[in-house]
């Protein structure tokens, strides 16, 4: 193992929690992306725990950490990051995705749009009476999460910096451009440099070792938030208009659908009911209230992972890419548009290039294997996957559980599966892959088929106390 590359990709449901230990002239640099679910946090502590096991040694009980990544701030990356689980872990870098720097001048529209979302998500959730459609619970609580646990904010933005004595340095507030933003000082200073339209890091001992940030962008509100028209259907976009930081601009915010909402049988009490308006009529103005609050959180959740922290790890002849929970819309870009992360990167010639140029050794499989986190079409046209994946070459890993986002898109998506296990050097067949409530035809039977490593169905492997996937990559 001393000379090998290891990632070990820990079973978290809807979660990732991904450790890298990367061989340095000698020594090792170990890095941590992401930690959390969207279940209890318990599994979590004992992966924290089997990670410190295998850091290096300083003084008394500590163990070095060198570089911890949140690639976006949603539960199910960041809910196991307990500062009290890391005591003693020193770590010397964190990484946060620009979104995250509260101070940072081009989001000021992008967190007042979740603020509000998170407010009016939190609201429903606190309402009585709902019936929620599988998955749209799920949605509004990832929404509220960011109200509800500013603590948990505070403790990565602070509180693990200060416990390893990394403040003011860190957190680094990472893009894909940040580096050609900063001074040389700076570039020096965070070990960074800007090349081929890429921010690497540089802070190896082996001079062919970087690791690339391919996005986010650091102009959020213009790529990421973009303008449209106001939707007249959505009564709460009126509380998106009366924010000063709107007040140039309009949204248009996709709607949640009919089918996410399930009419209420019981009559509504006379005391939560106006007395100028019928209780049918009542009742469609709060399905129509519940639309657009749905609305908020369906387009909060998407901002959120299209601001991700997507890397690439190049060494010793390797190519190895976590997309974190980028999406893929397949739409082109435009400047003031809601894009895509996937679309951005391979617009910008420069990273498109980079992505393009060399088959991956491994592909951490974005957004749980959901249809809108990896550029792939149903009607297999689409040539993405095809030019960076290669079934000799390429480990094809995905972090997941089965189930729903929303009504009507099984996670991990089938046709999905199957183009990755057919691009995969390491494709599984799991007969044990449990049967949808409801089979679409044109959909693949998971069951018969092969697909990526899934961290919810592999075995333990031999002398493992915990259920993960392990890759192990010597140099070329």
């Amino acid at each position: 193992m001393d000379d090998n590359l290891l990632v070990k990709i820990y079973r978290a449901g809807f979660g990732d929690c991904i450790y890298v230990q990367i061989p340095d002239d000698g020594t090792h640099f170990t890095m941590l992306i992401d930690c959390g679910t969207s279940g209890s946090p318990d599994p979590l502590e004992a992966a924290i725990d089997d990670v410190r096991t295998m850091l290096p040694h300083l003084e008394g009980d500590d163990r070095r950490l060198d570089l911890l990544v949140v690639t976006h701030p949603h539960a199910d990356h960041i809910k196991g990051l307990n500062p009290a689980w890391f005591k003693k872990i020193k770590i010397k870098r964190i990484w946060l995705p620009v979104f995250m720097n509260q101070k940072h001048p081009q989001a000021k529209k992008m967190r007042a749009f979740q603020d509000l979302a998170g407010k009016r998500a939190d609201d429903l959730l606190k309402r009585s009476g709902l019936a929620l459609a599988p998955g749209m619970r799920s949605l509004l609580e990832r929404s509220a999460w960011n109200i509800c646990n500013t603590g948990a904010l505070d403790a990565l933005r602070t509180g693990l910096a200060q416990d390893s004595n990394i403040q003011p340095d860190y957190p680094l507030y990472v893009a894909r451009d940040l580096a050609d933003r900063q001074s040389a000082g700076e570039r020096d200073k965070y070990k960074l440099d800007f090349e081929q339209g890429t921010t690497r890091f540089r802070g190896f001992q082996e001079p062919g070792t970087c690791l690339r940030v391919l996005a986010p962008e650091w102009d959020i509100d213009k790529w990421y938030l973009g303008r449209g028209q106001f939707d007249s259907i959505s009564f709460v976009d009126q509380y998106l208009f009366e924010t000063e930081a709107y007040k140039a601009s309009s949204e248009t915010l996709d709607q949640a659908g009919p089918a996410a909402i399930q009419a209420e049988d019981a009559p509504v009490a006379a005391t939560d009911q106006p007395r100028n308006i019928s209780a049918q009529d009542f009742r469609q103005l709060r399905s129509r209230l519940l639309y657009s609050g749905l609305a908020f959180s369906r387009t909060d959740d998407g901002l959120k992972n299209n601001t991700s922290i997507v890397l690439l790890l190049e060494w010793r002849g390797r190519r190895l890419l976590f997309a974190g929970d980028a999406e893929w819309q397949g739409a082109g870009v435009e400047e003031d548009r809601r894009n895509s992360t996937w679309d951005i990167m391979l617009n910008i010639p420069e990273v498109e290039q980079v992505l393009l140029q060399e088959k991956l050794d491994l592909l951490k499989v974005g957004h749980h294997g959901s249809h809108n986190g990896t550029p792939f079409m149903d009607d297999g046209e689409e040539q993405i996957l095809k030019s960076i994946l290669s079934a000799d070459r390429t480990h094809v890993v995905v972090s997941t559980a089965s189930g729903k986002h929303g009504e009507d898109n099984p996670v991990p998506y089938p046709k999905l599966m199957k183009m990755l296990g057919d691009l995969a050097v390491n494709k599984r067949l799991y007969p044990d892959t449990p049967e949808p409530e409801h089979q679409d035809k044109d959909q693949p039977d998971l069951r018969v088929v092969y697909q990526p490593q899934r961290t919810d169905l592999e075995p333990l492997g031999p002398g493992e106390k915990l259920h993960c996937v392990k890759v192990i990559l010597p140099g070329k």
